[in-house]
């Protein structure tokens, strides 16, 4: 894989396609209202961050090692935090992935491509 958009346990992974590397920060309160209404918290921790992944065409090779890196439940993510617009490494953990098999070959009944290879990964915090 060439130089990374993201870094997963120090793997540069590709360029996510164009209209994907979606950030989000979310900011987790413990609250509650009173009995006239007025809401009361603080805040639990740092922001948490997730970060939305799509590719639109990866060989099966490529998108198998990035699979590979999702089996460990937790793993070190290094990106640009768009908070701090700097590089920030943290610890993350993976949800949902999807693709598409693509050109099927007849002999091995393997795909030559993936389409649509989504991950969305959310930090834990640490």
């Amino acid at each position: 894989m060439a130089n990374g958009f993201i870094y997963i346990n120090g793997i540069a992974f590709p360029y996510p396609s164009k209209s994907s590397g979606l950030q989000q920060v979310s900011t987790i309160v413990d609250s509650a209202r009173t009995a006239d209404g007025v809401m009361r918290g603080e805040r639990i921790g740092r922001d948490m961050g997730k970060i939305e992944l799509t590719w639109s065409v990866l060989t099966p090779e490529v998108w198998s090692r990035m699979l590979q890196e999702f089996e460990k439940f937790t793993f070190s993510v290094r990106y640009i935090d768009m908070v701090t617009n700097d590089w920030v490494t943290r610890k993350f953990y993976v949800g949902d992935r999807t693709a598409q098999p693509f050109m099927v070959d007849p002999i091995t009944n393997k795909p030559k491509y993936y389409l649509d290879c989504k991950a969305n990964i959310i930090d834990v915090g640490e």
